[in-house]
């Protein structure tokens, strides 16, 4: 509906508003869009001023065209227009993949032309506006639709010059009836603008990620440094585990040797398999550790037998994963070894996890 209000008429190739000239057919004025005779709508006192079409038509382009024409006279008479601000951001990736960040931001600012040209051809495209100065050209585009006109954006960025928008299609018939908020709208407001491309704000980009790149290059080799001391020390690291599994594993090979032969005079016996056998050689371990190594032993994580404090490996059993951890026996244990092993689990647990012994505990 809006768009059969139109809020300029044409006479004589100058726009007016319908409340500057004759009522009805007398405004002698024709369509911005279509060129036929318009009837001005200015004597109510509910309707805003306006113009419609004497004879019924499908004409939308009065309303858009009249506008447009009208803020680009705007722009030509005052040769003034507030730019839109600029906000960006430059980023540089590091290879340790730190992101390096640095935000370019240009403020509104008043922009005044040597001249300006309306209604340009631009291989193709129509620059609204054309505003020169010192040897720079500012494209300007008034919008008047809430179309998103994607290639045409895409065009504007090829070329070699700064281009804007002013969005005017939300404007309201009364907005624009009022020659100062119109003229507001136009050259000044910043909730109207927007950059299509900003060649400066293209340049201070390109300066920060220049100064960002810089610093990425002495993080880069910093970090490539130090990756380097990283990784020389893995690999020691790595070698030395190496070496240190090569030198258990021959020590392991020589104590299963000595197991095979310590069996022969200490062999292992089928009450050793029971629970209760367990029991008592675990108990007589601790009692060994006591009399013999002064308190001190290692105990095995498979079969909770204790061996002297200097064994790395269990005396006993092999168990796959056993390991050897120091333990100290109390001074109390004659006396309440029984009571402890009523209670214990470990004879239980080294049941399940060393079901046969290698050799049986010298007691």
């Amino acid at each position: 509906m809006r768009e059969k209000k139109i809020p300029f008429g044409e006479r004589d190739g100058t726009l007016f508003r319908a409340h500057e000239v004759g009522n009805g057919l007398r405004c002698g004025c024709v369509c911005p869009g279509c060129r036929q005779p318009l009837n001005a709508a200015n004597n109510g006192e509910k309707v805003i001023p306006h113009f419609r079409h004497a004879q019924s038509n499908d004409c939308t382009d009065g309303f858009r065209e009249g506008v447009r024409r009208a803020a680009v006279a705007l722009i030509v008479q005052h040769r003034q227009l507030l730019l839109p601000a600029f906000l960006g951001t430059a980023r540089v990736s590091t290879v340790s993949g730190r992101l390096l960040e640095d935000k370019v931001e240009l403020k509104p600012a008043t922009a005044t032309a040597d001249s300006v040209e309306r209604f340009v051809d631009l291989d193709g495209l129509r620059g609204h506006a054309v505003l020169h100065q010192s040897g720079r050209q500012l494209i300007v585009r008034i919008k008047m639709s809430s179309r998103m006109e994607h290639e045409r954006y895409r065009q504007l960025q090829a070329l070699e010059h700064s281009s804007m928008e002013i969005d005017l299609h939300r404007l309201t018939l009364e907005q624009i009836n009022d020659p100062d908020s119109f003229a507001h709208a136009v050259l000044q407001d910043p909730s109207t603008r927007f950059w299509i491309r900003c060649i400066r704000g293209e340049r201070l980009l390109a300066s920060a990620e220049q100064k960002l790149q810089l610093h990425a290059t002495e993080l880069n080799a910093t970090w490539l440094q130090e990756q380097a001391e990283r990784e020389a020390e893995e690999q020691a690291r790595q070698l030395a585990l190496a070496e240190e599994k090569a030198e258990r594993d021959l020590a392991l090979k020589t104590h299963r040797a000595m197991q095979i032969d310590m069996a022969e005079q200490y062999p292992a016996t089928e009450q050793d398999a029971t629970v209760q056998g367990r029991a008592d050689l675990i108990a007589a371990t601790m009692l060994k550790a006591m009399r013999a190594w002064d308190g001190k032993a290692v105990e095995c994580t498979a079969c909770h037998l204790l061996s002297p404090p200097d064994a790395r490996f269990c005396l006993y059993c092999t168990a796959d994963g056993s390991e050897v951890r120091s333990v100290s026996v109390p001074a109390d244990i004659a006396s309440t070894i029984h009571k402890r092993m009523r209670c214990s689990a470990k004879p239980n647990m080294s049941i399940k996890t060393a079901p046969t012994l290698a050799l049986r505990p010298e007691v």
